[in-house]
């Protein structure tokens, strides 16, 4: 059997044409989604990359494998296998990928491992899909008669957006500098402004001056999926010419999305609304999977659970699902997807399949960001989650958030949440921002006290409540929709 799992980083749903985008971002993967099943509602259940990719290697929830940040103090234990070590005594196991240099497991479990900037830990964001397309292939010319398992890591589409320059006009014809256009304006009248030019560095200087379009950037954006769109292109190509394509399944995913203005969050992934959390995951394996669209919940710890059972391997201790069987309409999708977020922002969420479907945000902690505490969204006829419910349907939310607690309660078994252990020692994000402010010249209270006079207003303005949650031993508060201390 011969497996190819990709996984494009920060690639969101949404801007792709099989999952309805206007722009012609991925002729090939469209093409691809139309040679085999198509999820259309696929999340991961941690975000962003470091958690991400630990449950879907070792195909358990951040909430029970403990990672659930970006943290050295976050690891896996060697005892618990991850995908490619189950998958290692029955086929040659490889990965064309730079995650080792986030956290050391990843690497284990693969008979061959190629990351194209060994060496230059500075490119590991960076790495060019030529460069991990020129190990890939290479691979695959030299191992396409084995049994194997390929894990291919793109990155492309993560910040910084820049293109090569052939794509780079693909979807922009405006005027970038245009002085009445005031699309950036929120973005740069904030404190984080400053920590945007900093923190990233290589494109946000070079854009930033007298730059006043976001489309700009967001333009950028789609050119980076053209961009891989063309690598995984040729990647696919390859097993056309090696003659192995029928007897090969190819899993295509991304490990979050990204949000590129909504709700207030720019260019990165900080939070949980669908812009960061909905990814696309297409299969195909000519005669096993289906050529369908998929409607209905699915994590991406199914994956692992959807490998392993394709491959015949016992899938004793996974919390997923198997995708195949959901593609045959032979058991039906989730009723339930939970994800969480504990980088930039502290939150988790719960998407629920009732009348409608129906998501409910909890944020443990909004660092910057002057998000309500509590959200529910009808996803079904607001899919772009701008209206609020949290006010005018508490009784819908009350019971999805007694839902959401309990399933907690269940998942814990008692233990600590490692998302409130993560609130309680400070999001990854304050130190990152922190170190900004003082470069400034600035003191952190003095760059704090700016993050915080927006809340401040709203607070005053009787718009939201100001408190933080209590740990969890707390009662809920039915009737209200949060557990809450005030401040």
């Amino acid at each position: 059997m011969k497996i190819i799992l990709v996984v494009m980083d920060t690639l969101r749903a949404d801007h792709l044409g099989c999952y309805g985008y206007h722009k012609n971002t991925s002729p090939f993967m469209d093409r691809f989604a139309a040679e085999g099943t198509l999820f259309e509602d696929a999340i991961p259940t941690d975000v962003p990359t470091q958690p991400s990719f630990t449950s879907l290697m070792t195909g358990v929830r951040g909430i029970n494998n403990g990672v659930v940040t970006h943290s050295p103090l976050e690891n896996i234990d060697d005892s618990v296998p991850l995908l490619q070590e189950r998958l290692a005594s029955s086929m040659t196991t490889a990965a064309v990928s730079t995650l080792y240099g986030m956290k050391k497991y990843f690497s284990r479990g693969f008979h061959y491992y190629m990351n194209p900037v060994a060496g230059n830990p500075s490119r590991l964001q960076l790495v060019q899909a030529e460069e991990i397309n020129s190990f890939a292939l290479s691979w695959l010319r030299t191992h396409y008669s084995d049994d194997f398992f390929l894990f291919v890591h793109y990155w492309d589409p993560h910040a910084p957006y820049l293109p090569p320059e052939k794509y780079r006009s693909l979807f922009y014809d405006g005027v970038y500098n245009d002085p009445n256009n005031h699309s950036l304006d929120q973005l740069k009248k904030s404190p984080l402004w400053q920590f945007h030019l900093q923190y990233n560095l290589v494109w946000l200087k070079e854009l930033a001056g007298d730059l006043t379009d976001v489309n700009y950037i967001v333009a950028q954006y789609d050119a980076e999926i053209r961009h891989v769109d063309d690598a995984f292109k040729e990647l696919m190509e390859e097993l056309d010419s090696l003659g192995i394509t029928d007897e090969t399944m190819v899993v295509l995913t991304a490990d979050h999305g990204e949000s590129l203005g909504e709700h207030g969050f720019y260019f990165d992934h900080a939070d949980v609304y669908q812009t960061t959390i909905h990814v696309p995951l297409i299969i195909r394996w000519p005669g096993h999977f289906p050529k369908k669209r998929v409607k209905g919940l699915v994590q991406n710890l199914d994956i692992t659970t959807t490998i392993l059972g394709a491959a015949g391997l016992s899938v004793k201790g996974m919390e997923g699902i198997d995708l195949r069987e959901v593609a045959y309409g032979r058991s039906k999708p989730r009723d339930a997807a939970y994800s969480n977020q504990a980088v930039w922002t502290a939150k988790r969420t719960m998407i629920k399949e009732l009348d409608h479907r129906y998501k409910v945000i909890l944020t443990y902690d909004p660092t910057f960001w002057p998000t309500p505490p509590v959200e529910l969204y009808d996803l079904t006829s607001d899919p772009d989650e701008k209206v609020n419910l949290a006010d005018s349907r508490p009784d819908l939310l009350d019971s999805l958030e007694l839902e959401l607690r309990r399933w907690e309660d269940a998942q814990l078994k008692g233990r600590l949440d490692p998302l409130k252990k993560v609130t309680d020692m400070g999001v990854p994000a304050k130190k990152w921002v922190q170190n900004v402010a003082v470069t400034e010249r600035s003191t952190y209270e003095e760059f704090r006290n700016k993050i915080d006079a927006p809340k401040r207003e709203l607070v005053q303005n009787g718009q939201i409540p100001n408190h933080r949650y209590l740990p969890r031993t707390s009662p809920l508060h039915i009737g209200r929709g949060w557990t809450a201390r005030f401040a």
